[in-house]
């Protein structure tokens, strides 16, 4: 009796040694392979538990808007979310609006700035009927609208002797030395009723009347577009009518209902090979604060756009128009009911 229970304490023991030394210590595990872990600790009491985050598979990206293509038809609205923001050149100061001026006037250049009595400014043709609001800006309801600003010169065109580009380019101007060349060129708007939201704002010079008189050539120009849906873009007139055009960009919302600012820049600037270029540049003060203003435009004419220059004379039919206007233009069509203030046309030191 006595051996049988000394065995079955035996063996006891020896099962109790054996597990003993198959446990891990207290808070481990063994793996199948034979290493160790370590689970991760419990939560502290109240603590609740946050689970690891799965990350959720990526999109397929939205595509790109291409800026080197205009849309295949004109009347095609392009995107209208704003680009990133470009600064604009460091202020120069402030007109007599109070308007930011982003670049220097040229020490006795050519200035002029809307009066305050418009309708009796001779170096301003609003070519239609303007009327002034109650808060100082003025109005003017017509589809078609050509409002000119001249230098202090005027404009008369028996005074411009010829139309040939080569001429023009050598000299600088059309009709005097002091033409609208180096400019910026300002404005700001506000839409009150469109027959066409595609329809644009542009500000333009470098030529003189656009008609069919001297074959079209007094009607050369860079213009610079603002859309009522918020694009912009530049233009190109050879001669009238001959026109190229730069990709549409993005720029804003659409203009309806709210003052917007809107500068055209261009000035002469050496090209790649030597020969004169024209920089052209549109900014945008969005929220009419006469401050913040923002590059929406940046592009160079340096002699590979487009043109036809033969027309009137030029030995190179894509040439730039580096030469002065005696008109600077503020235009629109396809809106109804338009107000505008803050005008001015500035010869720059670019």
């Amino acid at each position: 009796m006595r051996n049988r229970f000394v065995f079955t304490s035996s063996a006891l023991l020896l099962a109790l040694h054996a597990f003993g030394c198959g446990a891990s210590p207290e808070g481990e595990t063994t793996t199948p392979t034979g290493e160790v872990s370590t689970p991760a600790p419990s939560p502290a009491p109240g603590v609740p538990t946050t689970p690891t985050p799965v990350p959720e598979p990526e999109g397929t990206p939205e595509p790109v808007p291409s800026e080197t293509e205009a849309p295949a038809d004109p009347s095609t609205p392009g995107p209208t979310a704003p680009p990133e923001a470009t600064p604009a050149p460091a202020p120069s100061g402030v007109d007599g609006f109070g308007v930011t001026m982003l670049y220097p006037s040229k020490p006795g250049g050519e200035a002029w700035a809307l009066a305050d009595d418009a309708t009796a400014d001779k170096r301003f043709d609003p070519q239609g009927t303007i009327t002034r609001n109650a808060d100082g800006s003025w109005k003017m309801k017509s589809t078609k609208v050509r409002m000119s600003a001249y230098p202090a010169t005027g404009y008369d065109a028996k005074q411009i002797a010829t139309y040939d580009r080569d001429v023009l380019a050598g000299r600088g101007y059309m009709q005097a030395a002091n033409d609208w060349k180096n400019i910026e060129m300002t404005g700001f708007v506000k839409v009150n009723a469109v027959n066409n939201t595609q329809d644009n704002f542009a500000w333009y010079a470098r030529g003189g009347k656009h008609n069919d008189n001297s074959s079209g050539c007094e009607g050369s120009s860079y213009k610079g577009g603002l859309h009522y849906d918020g694009r912009v873009r530049w233009e190109k007139e050879t001669w009238h009518v001959s026109y190229d055009q730069a990709p549409y960009k993005p720029a804003t919302s659409a203009l309806k209902g709210r003052w917007v600012g809107f500068k055209a820049v261009m000035h002469n600037v050496p090209g790649a090979k030597g020969a004169e270029a024209v920089k052209l540049e549109l900014y945008l003060n969005d929220n009419a604060d006469k401050v913040t203003w923002t590059k929406v435009y940046d592009m160079t004419d340096d002699g590979a756009w487009g043109g036809d220059a033969q027309h009137c004379g030029g030995s190179v039919g894509a040439m730039p128009i580096t030469w002065g206007g005696p008109i600077a233009t503020f235009r629109w069509d396809n809106a109804t009911d338009v107000d505008f203030k803050w005008m001015s046309v500035r010869e720059i030191q670019p």
